[in-house]
């Protein structure tokens, strides 16, 4: 229904239910099995999932200034935070109320990160070319602490944002080292903005996340770096009608496994399920490590000048290896499901380049780095990517009626495709157009025979 404003009703979570905890009863993991499964589990982007039990495990909410959200007595629904603490004090409170089996395995979590990573400044002392061409990269700065970013600030000064699909208005503020936003017509609800996700070549996207209850929310409004802007989050046009007594109120209400999705494709490593999602455990922004896996046995060794006696712990041996890496966050056919329209499996680029005739008929010499340099800023030099397909289509082999020695690849065979917010991506799905359809005229033609082709199995 269409709903004006935020109800009394609000409430951010009510119980955990199954919490996710190891008991004293659980399989014991040593570093050494931990080890084994953070090698394992990094290409699937599964990211250091260790074997957990599950435990029933309830819990009330009261306040965020204890550490959670708001409190679902009625007595209490319309209380504002007692305070407005900073993230590290709210991450300190969860942990010192987390039981004494789960402290344990944040401890042992801690130790497993700092026994095996080194952290991308390591990897600059060796490779200076990759660390500088990664900085310039999104992957070096996808997910920022709400509060420690630049933003924060900007919009704190703004003070406000009015919704242009809703009739709401959306007030910003940020004291003691929080970021927090609240709907104008509720000022007594406070919702602390943890994550600021997204590199912003699109947008930037924030999250809030509750981390004793491991429920959150994906901000209605994000931020376009291009334009200067605040405007609707991308893809929530379907939230233009909420529940006004839900977090819809706010934007795309999350469980933990939508939090999870999200940072574990902003971040280098995730804590396990078996503990909360807390920022101190987060390993932000897609580090050296999370493509080439824990390097810090190398690093040492490196040290004594016997480098090569810690060999790679990922290997890409075959372009699927490769395709697979890439695909844990960028996507491909296990994310597609039959209710996507065709502009949204323009995103999926992976899944574009795998159906692509290039691909399927030039085994191993087609992958996302072929026009990509994985460690630097995404390419727009049309002429390299022209060059790069000329490397199987000399020019004496093309069509003389549909191409010219100028023309661009690209914006024929990979053109542009609307989705959402004003974001564009390029398909990746490289063919012929469709006959008696122009692609530059029309760039959603190119995606047409998507679907047909997705639910015919080919």
């Amino acid at each position: 229904m269409e709903a004006k404003g935020c109800s009394a009703g609000l409430t951010l979570a009510i119980a955990m239910g199954n919490r996710e905890a190891i008991s004293k009863e659980s399989i014991p993991v040593d570093h050494r099995e931990q080890r084994h499964i953070v090698l394992r589990t990094l290409l699937r982007g599964d990211l250091l999932a260790l074997i957990l039990i599950a435990t029933g495990t309830a819990w009330l909410i009261t306040s965020w200034a204890g550490g959670q959200w708001l409190s679902t007595s009625s007595s209490r629904s319309s209380l504002p935070p007692q305070s407005e603490q900073s993230p590290d004090d709210v991450s300190r409170r969860v942990l010192a109320r987390l039981p004494p089996h789960v402290q344990q395995q944040v401890r042992g979590w801690n130790s497993l990160i700092a026994t095996n990573f080194a952290g991308d400044q390591a990897c600059a002392e060796c490779h200076q070319s990759e660390y500088e061409a990664h900085q310039r990269s999104g992957h070096s700065h996808t997910a920022l602490l709400m509060s420690q970013s630049p933003l924060a600030k900007k919009l704190a000064k703004s003070d406000s944002y009015p919704d242009p699909r809703r009739d709401q208005v959306f007030e910003f503020s940020q004291a003691d080292g929080q970021f927090m936003v609240r709907e104008q017509t509720r000022k007594e609800i406070l919702v602390p903005v943890t994550w600021l996700l997204g590199s912003g070549s699109h947008a930037q996207t924030p999250i809030a996340v509750d981390e004793a209850t491991q429920r959150g929310v994906e901000l209605r409004w994000s931020y376009f770096p291009e334009d200067d802007r605040v405007g609707v989050t991308p893809d929530h046009e379907r939230f233009d009608a909420f529940a006004n007594d839900s977090l819809e109120c706010f934007g795309r209400p999350m469980d933990d496994a939508d939090i999870r999705a999200c940072l574990g494709c902003h971040s280098t490593s995730m804590p396990p399920r078996s503990l909360p999602i807390i920022n101190s455990l987060v390993v932000e922004n897609v580090g050296c490590e999370r493509c080439h896996g824990p390097r810090k046995k190398h690093v040492e060794l490196a040290h004594q000048g016997r480098a090569e006696e810690a060999k790679p712990m990922l290997q890409y041996e075959t372009a699927a290896d490769y395709m697979s890496a890439c695909a844990s966050c960028h996507r491909d056919a296990s994310s597609v499901t039959p209710d996507m329209e065709p502009h949204d499996l323009a995103r999926f680029q992976p899944y574009g380049i795998q159906r692509s005739r290039c691909y399927l008929e030039t085994p191993g010499n087609l992958t996302c780095s072929t026009c990509h340099d994985p460690h630097d800023s995404v390419s727009h030099d049309r002429a390299r990517s022209v060059d790069q397909c000329r490397q199987c289509h000399a020019e004496g082999s093309l069509s003389e009626a549909a191409h010219s020695g100028n023309d661009d690849c690209i914006e024929c065979h990979m053109p542009l495709v609307p989705w959402s917010s004003g974001i564009s991506f390029h398909d990746h799905w490289i063919r012929i157009p469709e006959k008696h359809s122009s692609a530059k005229s029309s760039p959603l033609q190119s995606t047409n025979a998507w679907s047909a082709d997705r639910h015919a199995g080919k």
